[in-house]
Formats: C-alpha cells, structure tokens, sequence
C-alpha cells in the first residue's frame, strides 16, 4: 500500500484487507466505464486522490448516480432465490470473514 488518502480510508472503514482491495479493484472498474461517465470520474478522482470519500459521501453531483446504483443492487439482491441468497452470503463469509450481505449501518463495516 502506498498511504494515499483512499488507502486510508478503505483500512479504518473496511477493517478488512481483503475487503478494502475488493472496494479498489471495484473503483478501478468503475473508473473503466463500467458504471457509467458519473461513476467513472468520481472513481478516477477517488483513485488519482483528488477527493476522499467523505467527500464523495457528502457530494450531491455523486449521489444520484450512487443511489441509481444502489437500487438496481438492492433490486437484483431482491430477486435472488433461498439458494442464491445463501450461496452469495457463504461465498462473502468465506472471502471476508463475515456476512456483509446482514449489515443495515454504514458502520457496520
């Protein structure tokens, strides 16, 4: 790790190594495009340092796109079967060490 502010962020907010790389490798795509031109610049800006993520939590330009991607993940998480639901949960147990699919606090984390 190189001590950038993100890094920072994502050691004290994850409490998870495995779990902070997971949110880097997710920005990373995010910067690719994969979310869309909103996403990806508030990814390229999160990565390259010129924000934090408390400003990005506090930013009204990031939040419709945030809430837009929030509600097709609750809305795909939603329509997962018993088994998928389970599956999904051990498969996040078994990488992170803990059932992140049960947390209803960003705090949580």
């Amino acid at each position: 790790m190189d001590g950038t502010r993100l890094d920072q962020d994502l050691d004290a907010m994850a409490g998870n190594p495995r779990l902070a790389d997971t949110v880097r490798d997710t920005l990373q795509r995010l910067r690719d495009g994969h979310g869309g031109r909103m996403l990806a610049e508030m990814a390229d800006d999160l990565l390259d340092g010129r924000i934090s993520l408390k400003d990005v939590a506090g930013s009204s330009a990031y939040s419709g796109p945030l809430l837009d991607g929030i509600t097709r993940y609750q809305q795909w998480q939603s329509e997962l079967t018993t088994e998928e639901r389970q599956l999904l949960e051990a498969e996040a147990h078994d990488t992170y060490g803990r059932d992140l699919l049960s947390f209803t606090e960003p705090g949580d984390l």
